[in-house]
């Protein structure tokens, strides 16, 4: 007898097929573990491992990657897991396939709410970190699926990809339109719809349906951009419906400024929209991750981490910084955070030294022109950077409510999408409050050029 204690994982009985399968592939990878076990190790209580292994709650997708990680020490068959993994994680975020909203229709699941007192300092229920999954998803049903998952388990197999064939494109290009992406020159959010049926844009006071179906958004002063449903790229032409191709997503995408920037599929190469058509020029070579926004582009560097920027010319760049954690954007500096997660740096251009201290540890950043903000080490709680600091003692990290799966930053807000994405809310920077705006979705971009976003009524997008 082994003398381990807990009381044994019953069946999966999340409230869908995908759930339970996904939950099934869990408890599979996780087999001979208590939750206890689970929970000293991945810092996650007990009661929320019972929820995932039982399919009530479906996990954070980093989490379940790090389990496959941890779980599997053969390359091969950890990376058939991985894409195994992703496939059901997706699958269960988007469960069956539901009718599409009409086309009229200013909201996904009903009227809009009532708002909440202005003075409700956290309105929600504490979520876990996430990270959203754009590939296609899994559209077998039944007992079919857990058995299927299962055995892709054991044997190390990825099943071939299979299309959401519900809608390809986000809308049609009409005939006589020039096709030429609208510039964003006033303020929004733009929400898909669960199982990515519907692109929405909330103007500060309504939801507007702008197209019928996506996968990931980008947006920019250069326009709103969509990957389709047929994983082709699409730009939003400026009213509801008109959406027009303008090549594939790649392995990334970024706006700056008025230009659209893109890394291909094997990273081996950076271009620029011409802002026409498909047509693309080449600007850089290999790169690990892009970041844009209003300091300019930046790139990482695939071998050693670095991170360099586009200086306006192709193939001229400028390195600026060794490799970090993560990396992000304000208005006005690009901060770094240390690859060891102690201590987040801010680029002082021009100056020298050319990086400062600015804050202490955590674990993700996010920037926009409402300031700096992080997840905690714990991957829990929500702050904003106050002030840079000038040194440990003085961290200026302010704690300002759970974290949850998605973080946009705005002009004077930031937007956080729930874990379960079950809601989008809005904290303002001038009162501190958090406001219920929508929800539920599948993902989020926010774009804001104005002081003003965020006046107005809430409701569902």
């Amino acid at each position: 007898m082994s003398g381990r204690v807990g009381r044994p994982q019953g069946r999966p009985r999340g409230s869908t097929e995908q759930a339970n399968a996904l939950a099934q592939f869990l408890l599979t990878l996780t087999s001979g573990m208590t939750v206890r076990e689970l929970a000293g190790r991945y810092h996650v209580g007990k009661t929320l491992w019972g929820e995932y292994r039982s399919g009530q709650k479906i996990i954070p997708l980093e989490l379940l990657r790090r389990l496959v990680e941890d779980r599997t020490p053969d390359e091969r068959t950890r990376q058939a897991r991985m894409e195994t993994a992703a496939r059901l994680h997706q699958a269960a975020l988007e469960g069956p396939l539901q009718t599409p909203a009409p086309a009229a229709s200013p909201s996904i699941t009903g009227p809009s709410a009532a708002p909440e007192p202005a003075n409700a300092p956290e309105p929600i229920k504490a979520p876990e970190r996430s990270r959203p999954l754009t590939r296609n998803m899994l559209n077998s049903g039944g007992a079919g699926i857990v058995v299927l998952a299962v055995l892709m388990l054991l044997l190390g197999l990825a099943p071939a990809s299979s299309m959401d064939t519900a809608a390809s494109a986000p809308g049609t290009l009409e005939a006589g339109d020039a096709p030429t992406a609208a510039p964003l020159t006033g303020t929004g959010v733009f929400a898909i719809g669960p199982g990515g049926r519907g692109i929405f844009q909330w103007d500060a006071t309504r939801w507007t349906r702008i197209g019928a179906a996506a996968k990931q958004l980008w947006s920019g002063p250069a326009g709103l951009f969509a990957t389709g449903m047929d994983n082709l790229l699409y730009a939003y032409g400026g009213r509801p419906g008109f959406w027009f191709p303008i090549g594939e997503p790649g392995g990334d995408l970024a706006v700056s400024g008025t230009h659209v920037y893109r890394l291909a599929a094997d990273r081996q190469a950076v271009h620029i929209w011409d802002g026409h058509g498909t047509s693309w020029t080449q600007i850089g070579g290999p790169a690990a991750r892009l970041y844009g926004g209003e300091p300019g582009l930046f790139a990482t560097d695939p071998n050693d981490g670095r991170i360099f920027t586009y200086l306006g010319r192709p193939g001229q760049w400028d390195f600026v910084g060794t490799a970090g954690a993560a990396f992000a954007l304000t208005d006005r500096h690009l901060y770094g955070l240390t690859p060891e997660r102690t201590t987040v740096n801010r680029r002082l251009a021009g100056a020298r030294p050319l990086w400062a201290y600015a804050a202490g540890p955590a674990d993700d950043l996010y920037g926009g022109a409402a300031g700096l903000f992080s997840t905690d080490p714990s991957r829990e709680r929500l702050r904003v950077l106050t002030e840079p600091g000038t040194d440990a003692k003085n961290q200026n990290w302010q704690d300002i409510g759970p974290a949850g799966a998605e973080v946009r930053v705005g002009r004077q807000e930031v937007y956080v999408l729930t874990q379960d994405r079950s809601e989008i809310l809005r904290w303002s920077r001038d009162t501190g409050a958090w406001r219920r705006i929508g929800g539920p979705a599948r993902t989020m971009t926010v774009w804001a050029a104005q002081d003003d976003l965020g006046a107005g009524r809430t409701g569902n997008p």
